[in-house]
């Protein structure tokens, strides 16, 4: 994301309002005449209204921040509605859905926390772009909305509606017609139902999924099988190297069996996210692809040595994250990871049992720009405690980020490393809140 400051912003906003591009309500009290944007932004104190005779036919996009008066809400006003985004809507409820699904020129809709369920109206937004559903609590997704003709991005944590009866139309849709390039994400549990679909889903470039554990053995098993026969096809469809095709996996406390599956050397994915209670092994999939540039490693437990000993396999890697409460000792030797512009390490303790710690040898990660390291019993450079950097010999260093809760010592330390390093890398120091790993 971008964010603009100070005065370039100002001027935008003005340059906005001034060529009616954008209109912003801060509590004042009179519209303009015509409007094609709106931007609200209220506080609770502050209570807009709008009359009755300005005209709100010809508005292309709103988009609603905090409360706003139930005026704006009146959906059936905005006669040519294209965008609407209403994720940070504090009056959004269910019954203002039956309106909304009626303005059928809509091709991009964002929906808040207000939202528990989605009407089977759904279905008339035939130009449906992008539907974000993130903010809400809907737990079930209606099958009308993965037969919307135009749809390319759907995001939120969903399971799907019972489909057994139209899976055979669905299926044929979804092969034919279907234009879905996002799908993320989907709870799979003993329900197959997700699995089944995703294999006919083609135009598929991102996909999220959690797993979801289940007491019933044998249909995990069986759940397990069409998982993994969907994330193979999906994978093995990107046949050409520079499309981006990303895809996430949160396994929870699940199993990682269906994951034990290798490809050929001709299938592409640039971005995998696999996280889980207990990451045991890296995926033998995972060092078959050839230019696979970012990759994610989350564990809730500990990440073990052969996990990481397995990542200088991986050699196209230019993002790596390590997530975990613990981390072995891993050495990263000359040679590896040859490629890899930026190191992100966040972790609980550094300590292992054997009481010897990570390593970056001298001459290793020579194309290094961005290490960060957040874990709040490190030590200083090269000192015990800590993961060992002979003299920060990384050629290309920019920046390092660390923990702000480390010892006073070890950022003086950590400081005068930088200061001596031949590109002076800056060091910067950031609270847990500033790093939090979000779900969604």
């Amino acid at each position: 994301t971008c964010q603009t400051h100070g005065m370039m912003l100002e001027f935008i906003l003005h340059k906005s309002i001034c060529d009616n591009f954008v209109t912003f309500l801060y509590g004042q009290a009179r519209l303009p005449d015509k409007i094609r944007c709106v931007s609200i932004q209220q506080n609770s104190s502050s209570k807009t209204r709008v009359d009755s005779d300005i005209d709100l036919s010809l508005v292309r996009s709103l988009t609603i921040f905090g409360k706003a008066h139930k005026s704006f809400l009146n959906f059936s006003r905005y006669k040519l509605l294209r965008v609407l985004d209403l994720e940070e809507c504090d009056e959004l409820e269910d019954e203002h859905l039956k309106k909304i699904c009626k303005r059928l020129l809509l091709k991009y809709l964002s929906l808040g926390r207000g939202i528990t369920v989605l009407p089977k109206e759904i279905a008339k937004l035939k130009f449906l772009e992008t539907l974000d559903l993130r903010r809400t609590v809907i737990k079930f997704l209606p099958i009308q909305v993965l037969e919307l003709p135009c749809l390319i991005h759907l995001f939120g944590v969903f399971k799907l509606q019972d489909a057994d009866q139209q899976m055979r139309k669905l299926k044929s849709f979804l092969t034919e017609k279907s234009k879905l390039e996002t799908l993320a994400g989907f709870v799979t549990d003993r329900c197959q139902t997700f699995p089944q679909l995703m294999k006919h889903m083609t135009n598929l470039a991102k996909v999220k999924i959690w797993c979801e554990n289940t007491a019933d053995a044998s249909s995990s098993s069986n759940s397990d099988v069409h998982l993994s026969e969907a994330i193979q096809e999906f994978i093995q469809r990107g046949t050409d190297v520079n499309d981006v095709r990303s895809l996430s996996l949160d396994v929870g406390e699940c199993s990682q069996e269906f994951l034990n599956f290798s490809l050929g050397d001709s299938c592409y994915l640039s971005s995998l996210k696999l996280k889980g209670n207990k990451i045991c092994r890296l995926p033998p999939f995972v060092t078959s692809l050839a230019v696979l540039t970012d990759l994610c490693l989350s564990s809730s437990d500990r990440l073990s040595s052969d996990v990481l000993a397995a990542l200088s396999n991986v050699r196209a890697l230019r993002y790596l994250k390590l997530i975990a409460r613990h981390l072995d000792r891993f050495v990263i030797e000359r040679g590896d990871l040859q490629s890899l512009r930026r190191l992100h390490i966040v972790v609980v303790s550094m300590m292992t049992m054997s009481k010897q710690q990570p390593e970056i040898q001298e001459g290793a990660l020579p194309n290094l720009e961005s290490f960060h390291l957040l874990c709040k019993d490190l030590d200083g450079p090269c000192g015990h405690g800590c993961i060992r950097i002979d003299s920060l010999g990384l050629g290309c260093l920019r920046e390092i980020v660390l923990d702000d809760g480390v010892r006073e010592t070890a950022k003086e330390q950590w400081k005068d490393a930088a200061r001596r390093h031949p590109k002076r890398p800056k060091v910067v120091f950031v609270g847990a809140g500033d790093v939090v790993d979000r779900r969604r």
